[in-house]
C-alpha cells in the first residue's frame, strides 16, 4: 500500500494526468456536441447511447505515458532502489496507482459528456430521452472501458518501456488487430479489447456478447498484460 501511495503522489504531483484529463474531457464534450447536433436525425435510444459514449482512446494513452515517463526520465530504477522492494513489486504498484487515477479520470470523462450531452439529445433530438437506468448503464460501462483501458496503455508501457513503441503498440492492439481476427471469424472480434470496449460504450450494435460478458473480456486481457508486465520486469536488469 505504501507503494501504491508513493506512486499515486508521483502521478498527481506532476501535470500529466491534468493535460491528459483536459484533453479527455474537450474531446468528449466535442465528440458529443458534434454527434448530437451534426450527424442527422437521432432518434433511437442505441443512437443517443452512441453520441454519448465516445471512445477512450486518450485515456489508453495515459496509461502509456504514465507508466513510461519513468524510464524516459530515469527514475524508474531510483524508485525501485529507494522502495527497498522487487521490481515487479514495483511495477505491481505503478499500474494499480495509474489505474486508480485513470478511473478517476474515465469518471471526469464521462460526467463532462454526459452533462453537455444529454440536454443537446433531449432538446435537438425526437423520440424517447434515455431512461436514468440506462444512462447509469451506459455511464458504468464508459467508465469501466475507460479504466481498463488506461491499464491495458500502462501495462504495455511497462512491458515495452519505450513510449512511442508503446502507443504504436496499443493501436495496433485495439484497432488493426481486430480487424485480421474479423477477417478470420467475425464472432472472435467481440473477444478482443476493442471489441468488448465498444460494447461497452455502445459503439456497436446488435452484438451477440453482453454487457457483463463484455467486461469481464475487456478486464481479462487488461489484467493478464498487467501480470505479464509484472513478470517481464522481474526478469529484467535494473535501469
Amino acid at each position: 500500500m505504501t507503494l501504491i501511495i508513493g506512486e499515486l503522489r508521483k502521478l498527481l504531483t506532476i501535470r500529466t494526468a491534468l493535460w491528459f484529463g483536459l484533453a479527455s474531457v474537450a474531446l468528449a464534450v466535442l465528440n458529443v456536441v458534434i454527434v448530437a447536433l451534426a450527424s442527422g436525425t437521432l432518434d433511437e435510444v442505441t443512437e443517443k447511447e452512441e453520441a454519448l459514449g465516445g471512445m477512450p482512446l486518450l485515456l489508453l494513452f495515459f496509461g502509456v505515458v504514465a507508466v513510461t515517463a519513468e524510464f524516459r526520465h530515469h527514475t524508474a530504477a531510483p524508485t525501485v532502489l529507494v522502495s527497498g522492494r522487487g521490481r515487479g513489486a514495483v511495477t505491481a504498484a505503478r499500474l494499480a496507482a495509474t489505474l486508480v487515477v485513470g478511473l478517476g479520470l474515465a469518471a471526469l470523462t464521462t460526467g463532462a459528456s454526459f452533462a453537455v450531452g444529454v440536454p443537446i439529445l433531449a432538446s435537438h433530438q425526437p423520440g424517447p430521452d434515455l431512461s436514468t437506468a440506462q444512462l447509469i448503464s451506459l455511464g458504468g460501462g464508459c467508465v469501466l472501458a475507460g479504466t481498463l483501458s488506461v491499464l491495458v496503455g500502462a501495462a504495455l508501457g511497462g512491458l515495452l518501456r519505450n513510449q512511442i513503441a508503446a502507443v504504436v503498440a496499443g493501436i495496433v492492439f485495439y484497432f488493426v488487430a481486430p480487424s485480421l481476427i474479423g477477417m478470420i471469424s467475425s464472432s472472435a472480434v467481440d473477444y478482443t479489447p476493442f471489441g468488448s470496449l465498444q460494447v461497452l460504450t455502445r459503439g456497436v450494435h446488435g452484438s451477440a456478447h453482453s454487457l457483463p460478458a463484455s467486461a469481464a473480456a475487456l478486464a481479462a486481457w487488461a489484467a493478464g498484460l498487467a501480470v505479464f508486465a509484472v513478470l517481464a520486469e522481474q526478469r529484467r536488469d535494473l535501469r
